[in-house]
């Protein structure tokens, strides 16, 4: 958390310490929870899956249900917000969502393919490499996952700004980095996409860290009473939970389907075909 500490430390040298210090404390926990260290996200990162291909093209699909719908949660959580300079900096977050890109350390041909491109549509080119195309989509019949964990997450950020803020700051951009990286990780040694194709991971693994770091000063400036930070540790303790139980969900999925898949392989090769 090193960078975001700094950045919290030097930013509220004037605030409340106390409640600086209560967002470091969930920060901490967010970032040592297991949704960032789940068993789902080290075989990801190893492609140590039964069959990595199908498990691949999974989590493409039921991840994206959730992701897709990314700019509602900020447009929930926007409303809910009584500060206007709060306010400002999730509309800043909500431009790059929807194709503003303010990374420059990828190489400039890449920032040109998605420059102008929303973040949905780049996991939407990110899915399609993956072979997750409309075809793909229609042969599914369990979206259960994706659509839940996103519900249920859309419901948080609605809930009021306390709680929201827990939510989406602590809760998801603090940690999503650190996840990112384990996932690029596992499509640069398990796939054969590029890094256009990937782009959306590639970003989202250094971006998010600046949008972090003012969603934990958010949270700082609301953590005025006991009240208050109940709301936001329940906002971050309820992402994370979801997010957990997404990556169980996925993880089973995973070692069930693909174990079938090789089990009907295996079953056909003692056939002779």
């Amino acid at each position: 958390m090193g960078e975001l500490v700094i950045k919290l430390e030097t930013a509220t040298m004037n605030k409340n310490y106390k409640a600086a210090a209560f967002v470091r404390r969930l920060g901490d926990q967010a970032l040592e929870s297991t949704a960032v260290s789940h068993p789902y996200l080290q075989a990801l990162e190893t492609g140590d899956f039964p069959n990595v291909d199908i498990a691949l093209k999974d989590f493409a699909f039921q991840y994206g249900l959730y992701s897709s719908q990314f700019t509602l949660y900020l447009k929930a959580l926007i409303s809910c917000l009584s500060d206007t300079s709060h306010r400002q900096i999730l509309l800043s977050n909500l431009a790059e969502e929807k194709g503003h890109i303010a990374e420059d350390e990828l190489p400039p041909e890449i920032i040109a393919s998605a420059e102008g491109q929303s973040h949905a549509q780049l996991f939407t080119r990110f899915q399609c490499a993956l072979g997750v195309n409309s075809e793909y989509r229609d042969r599914q019949t369990d979206e259960h996952a994706g659509n839940l964990w996103s519900q249920q997450f859309l419901r948080l950020c609605s809930t009021n700004e306390h709680v929201g803020v827990g939510a989406i700051g602590i809760g998801t951009e603090l940690i999503v980095s650190k996840i990112y990286q384990k996932i690029l990780s596992g499509l640069i040694n398990c796939s054969t996409l590029t890094m256009q194709e990937r782009v959306f991971f590639d970003l989202h693994s250094t971006c998010d860290d600046d949008h972090a770091a003012q969603m934990l000063l958010i949270a700082t400036d609301l953590a005025t009473d006991e009240e208050a930070c109940a709301k936001i540790e329940f906002g971050v303790k309820s992402a994370l939970s979801l997010r957990t139980a997404f990556w169980d969900a996925l993880l089973q999925r995973a070692q069930y389907v693909g174990a079938t898949n090789q089990s009907a392989i295996q079953e056909a090769s003692d056939l002779g075909y």
